[in-house]
């Protein structure tokens, strides 16, 4: 496998989960394996020896020993093919040695190497629909896309099954029966599933006010939490009815806590599996949302743009006319006589009360966008040791091409746009923040440092 170039690959810091829960499966499954062979190999031991000291030689020890022989071979041809089907096969490669080739392939090729479709839009796009419960949905993208042993069906598959049946069938025997399976990891990592779910199913036996059911379930299974504080308070429900007005105790009846279990049980399930919290499509959109996002790209308020747009404007003429010399500041080409005209202040019509309106930045950032400027306002600013400055109009990057230029009132554009702007409305420029127009002449040039 080749090494990536940089210390911290950068789309390897996303696909964690992409190799970490087919391997947790795996090691699982060979625990679990293993222990079942060494129970069954001790078990041939135990009646090959018990055979051994039971033969005397008879004839019809020579029967009994046969078919214990036999019940033994058997066992022993069983647990052969346990053994058989630990070893890894290229004829059925696992899940796990799909994913390590796609990453191989897709994430990890050298540059200039020709490399398959790129699938970690349809793979991420899956995860998410797979999270919100659309198993159809996400099986047919899977399935068209060629990226099912990518892609956790089986696991989320058993997730939604588990979390329907918390919150459609108030039911917790499919996630308890999850916690047997998995009650060794859950104990290593201290989690109080198990004992929300018990709790819970005391809880449903008080509401129905099975005070002698509730006891002996309360006796059974809950015996190991009885000095903890929470199964205390719950053990006074045999005392306190549904309809009781003690908030504390009318609290644990709230029908609300089958939703604070099925949070907690999604929690732990994706835990134990290396999965995150969130989707990856999530996780990648909130990324680069946040190595975009810059102070300049802050929502700012424009006042009275949304009354100047509010108001009727007149018809354009068809004949466009010819700026105030004055107003300008073109001095050399006014009359001499003429008084200093000073520019008009502009009043605002419309309804002044009207709220301003926001400011979209730069048209090409994709942070501040309509939409995705919702999104990013969640996410924390991107970190740049050295600044690019983009022109707002163009979109285009100033450098030393395409210089800096800067408005009286210290809004900066790139030389490029604003020498096209002067050009198209008689060596006028407008600032497209302010609206403030100035002579060309007027603009300063700024120097990056």
């Amino acid at each position: 496998m080749p090494q990536p170039q940089t210390g911290i690959h950068g789309p390897l810091l996303l696909e964690e989960p992409l190799i970490r829960t087919p391997y947790e499966l795996l090691r699982r499954s060979h625990r679990s394996a293993q222990r079942q062979v060494e129970k069954d190999f001790i078990a041939v031991q135990t009646q090959l020896s018990s055979l051994l000291k039971s033969f005397s030689g008879s004839d019809g020890d020579a029967a009994t020993a046969q078919t214990k022989l036999d019940a033994a071979s058997e066992r022993v041809r069983g647990l052969k093919r346990k053994l058989d089907d630990l070893q890894p096969s290229a004829a059925a490669p696992s899940v796990l040695r799909d994913r390590l080739k796609h990453v191989d392939e897709a994430l990890l090729a050298p540059k200039g190497a020709k490399v398959a479709e790129d699938k970690t839009l349809d793979r991420y796009i899956a995860d998410h629909l797979l999270r919100t419960g659309r198993m159809k949905t996400a099986r047919t993208l899977a399935e068209s896309a060629g990226i099912e042993s990518l892609v956790d069906l089986k696991l989320f598959a058993e997730l939604t099954k588990i979390e329907k049946a918390l919150l459609e069938k108030n039911s917790c025997a499919e996630a308890l029966a999850w916690c047997g399976e998995n009650r060794g990891t859950l104990k290593k990592q201290g989690s109080n599933l198990e004992f929300a779910l018990r709790l819970q199913e005391f809880i449903e036996l008080c509401r129905k006010r099975d005070t002698a059911g509730a006891r002996a379930y309360a006796a059974k299974n809950l015996a190991q939490w009885a000095a903890t504080p929470e199964m205390q308070q719950g053990a006074t429900l045999l005392a306190f009815g549904e309809t009781t007005g003690v908030p504390r105790y009318r609290k644990l009846y709230d029908r609300a806590r089958w939703q604070q279990v099925q949070v907690q049980f999604r929690e732990t399930f994706l835990g134990i599996y290396a999965l995150p919290s969130q989707s990856l499509l999530a996780l990648s959109l909130s990324a680069g949302l946040s190595s975009l996002r810059l102070p300049a790209c802050v929502t700012t308020e424009v006042p009275g743009r949304a009354a100047a747009q509010a108001a009727p404007q007149p018809a354009a003429p068809l004949i466009p006319t010819a700026p105030n010399l004055l107003v300008l500041g073109l001095d050399g080409l006014a009359p001499a006589d003429a008084a200093p005209a000073v520019a008009p202040v502009p009043t605002p019509t419309g309804d002044e009360s009207a709220p301003p309106e926001p400011y979209a930045g730069n048209v090409d950032c994709p942070t501040c966008a309509e939409h995705m400027r919702v999104l990013a306002r969640e996410v924390p600013l991107a970190h740049h040791v050295n600044s690019t400055l983009v022109c707002r109009i163009t979109g285009d990057v100033m450098d030393s091409e395409n210089e800096p230029m800067a408005f009286p009132n210290g809004n900066v554009y790139s030389s490029k746009a604003l020498i096209q702007m002067a050009k198209e409305h008689h060596d006028v420029v407008t600032c497209p923040r302010t609206h403030e127009a100035c002579a060309f002449t007027h603009l300063r040039k700024v120097y990056i440092s």
